[in-house]
């Protein structure tokens, strides 16, 4: 029942839209509006395209997120374990470590500590 109110009312302001357009625009059957207005909401990339649907991403990269003197400076950068043993990404083999930098905060591999530094 809720669902037959909600197309109806979708029907309602189609039907509408189409009066106001006609009068802006000069005639236009109704079906062909409607169909313009299928093709627009289809062409749309968060509705048509799964990659760019949902949330968008605000993450930034720990290179960036980590001021460049903090991170070139050698004094006190040494690995730890993770609170609780939670993984981390490391950024250089898109991989989770369950260390990280003390000083800096990212997820690091033994290996990954020098080309971080450099």
């Amino acid at each position: 029942m809720v669902l037959s109110y909600f197309t109806n009312a979708v029907d309602v302001a189609l039907v509408n839209a189409h009066t106001i357009y006609c009068i802006a625009n000069g005639k236009m059957p109704l079906l062909n509006f409607r169909r313009e207005v299928a093709r627009f909401y289809l062409n749309l990339h968060s509705v048509s395209d799964p990659k760019n649907c949902g949330r968008p991403s605000y993450s930034v990269s720990s290179q960036k997120r980590v001021p460049e003197d903090v991170r070139k400076n050698p004094q006190g950068h040494y690995l730890e374990r993770t609170l609780d043993g939670k993984q981390r990404n490391v950024r250089f083999v898109k991989k989770n470590v369950r260390k990280q930098c003390v000083k800096c905060a990212v997820g690091l591999h033994v290996e990954c500590v020098i080309p971080w530094l450099s």
